[in-house]
């Protein structure tokens, strides 16, 4: 990669980096082009040279941000349960706060509401995918409503609950989800 190439890639990351920050501690309206030029060190031009618009900054921060998390919640498809459910407690205690930050301001912003919508049809799949034991032997509306249960077991929202709100330890709300999950097969 040549110094030019390298600095034009720092440089758009140093963008991202600011706007996610920016995102992550204000409402979407109340972003703006020049605060995240003036934390990333480089001109609005740049910024809109480079993104466009702020809602298209936001898109490419939610594309950054959506591989990232990914990435962090990814274990083996053999992967067994308890394993799996640290990767997403894992997630929540990291990005927990931000994505409730913007769930709240989901039926504010279109760009807002698909990145939750996104993240929530990402939960549905790991949910699929990880939770076969509640799974196992059903069919139909029983497997939909077995999917429907473990998606509020291990929600983001179940999450806030028991930590945040309740405030018990992480180790704690793993095995309540554990639990309502171990429910599910039992039924």
């Amino acid at each position: 990669m040549t110094a030019r190439a390298e600095a034009t890639r720092a440089t758009g990351e140093a963008i991202l980096d600011a706007a996610s920050v920016a995102f992550a501690r204000q409402s979407f309206d109340q972003v703006t082009l020049r605060d995240v030029a003036t934390q990333s060190d480089v001109t609005v031009q740049t910024v809109i040279r480079r993104f466009g618009s702020k809602e298209k900054l936001f898109e490419a921060v939610a594309r950054r941000e959506g591989a990232r998390i990914r990435e962090a919640r990814a274990v083996p498809e053999d992967a067994d349960l308890e394993t799996a459910l640290n990767a997403l407690l894992d997630h929540y205690e990291q990005d927990g706060d931000i994505i409730l930050h913007l769930v709240a301001q989901e039926t504010q912003w279109a760009q807002v509401e698909e990145v939750v919508r996104e993240g929530r049809r990402v939960h549905s799949e790991w949910v699929e995918r990880h939770c076969q034991g509640v799974l196992t032997g059903t069919r139909g509306r029983e497997r939909q409503r077995r999917i429907h249960a473990a998606i509020a077991a291990t929600d983001l929202g179940t999450w806030k609950l028991l930590r945040r709100d309740l405030g018990l330890e992480r180790g704690e709300v793993a095995a309540i989800m554990t639990k309502l999950l171990n429910g599910m097969e039992a039924s």
